[in-house]
């Protein structure tokens, strides 16, 4: 639906642990460069930069700080200036205006390159199709048409996002400690020429996608026991007063509410929404991945990739006098936060 490439902006500030804080943004940075750097195609308006607000006086030199020791860019812009550049917002009692890095990505443009690169590398793609039997580590999948194939593998990565925890319950019997949170959208007619979105909770956050907005509310996540894909109208309502208190004369007519759902993967379940990436293995050979969010993909797809080159070695390449170093535990599954 949308897409923000984030540049840690947002995450360095909003993470309540600061270490976890700096480490999202450290990710989404990395991610943020890789992408760009693959597809700056798939970059919509990569000349104009957004505009990050911050209400709460008391917790500027936090954001400072914490932006500072992630390497977050940011440049102080007055509240002048940033009314020449978005000249129909509200920027009454807002105590801090930055333009920072973030900035909208087209994903059909993204995945399309991806679909082709990969069809060039090789790779097979059977959409529509659904997993009818797992077998160890052979999977039956059954196409529209009622065809079935069997595919065998060494190791079978799930990284289908909201439908994994129903995968690993219907075919292993396992219930995962996967949860489903539940935010909203708003699209509308776009709203001004730079994206502009506040880093205090409760506050709305737009970006551009040709001539459309889209816009969330900071921390409306609401944890929920199944994915849907309702409108709550409360909280759509929420965002909506969001909405106007940065743009007053906001004409909502041509707009929309959206629901949409995100998940996490956590050992504590009563914790709060964890964007920290996940690579686990449940059963041996069946390992599910989870980027916390979107931009941190890349560094996840590294270290899953290594990962799964230290479960399966090559034999023809040699040894390094470290990798022969005799450990306690030579089978220890390394977690990754």
């Amino acid at each position: 639906m949308k897409a923000w490439l984030h540049r840690g902006t947002y995450h360095a500030s909003s993470i309540r642990d600061r270490n976890a804080a700096i480490q999202v943004a450290r990710r989404c940075i990395y991610g943020h460069k890789q992408l760009r750097r693959f597809a700056p195609e798939a970059v919509e308006d990569p000349d104009v930069l957004p505009l990050a607000l911050i209400r709460d006086r008391d917790n500027l030199s936090e954001v400072i700080s914490r932006w500072d020791e992630a390497n977050v860019r940011y440049r102080p812009v007055s509240r002048a200036e940033a009314e020449k550049i978005i000249p129909d917002a509200s920027f009454r009692k807002v105590s801090g205006i930055f333009q920072v890095g973030d900035v909208s990505l087209n994903t059909r443009i993204l995945y399309r390159k991806l679909f082709a690169l990969a069809q060039k590398a090789g790779c097979d793609f059977y959409l529509g199709s659904e997993i009818e039997k797992i077998d160890g580590r052979s999977l039956i999948v059954r196409d529209s048409s009622g065809d079935r194939r069997t595919f065998s593998a060494r190791k079978i990565v799930y990284s289908s996002g909201i439908g994994a925890k129903d995968l690993f319950q219907k075919h292993h019997g396992l219930n995962l400690p996967i949860r489903y949170w539940k935010s909203h959208l708003v699209v509308t007619k776009r709203l001004a020429q730079a994206g502009v979105f506040f880093l205090d909770p409760h506050e709305a956050a737009m970006m551009h996608h040709g001539d459309v907005s889209i816009v969330g509310f900071n921390e409306d996540a609401l944890l929920c026991n199944e994915p849907s894909y309702d409108v709550i109208p409360d909280r759509a309502e929420n965002l909506r007063r969001g909405i106007r208190r940065i743009f007053p004369s906001w004409d909502d007519r041509q707009s929309i509410n959206v629901a949409c759902v995100k998940v996490d993967y956590v050992t504590d379940l009563m914790s709060a929404r964890s964007l920290n990436i996940a690579i686990n293995e449940p059963i041996p050979g069946h390992v599910l991945v989870l980027p916390g969010k979107m931009t941190e993909a890349p560094y996840l797809t590294d270290v899953l990739t290594s990962y799964i080159h230290e479960q399966l070695d090559n034999p023809e390449i040699a040894l390094r006098p470290c990798d022969q170093f005799p450990l306690q535990d030579s089978t220890a599954i390394r977690e990754v936060a």
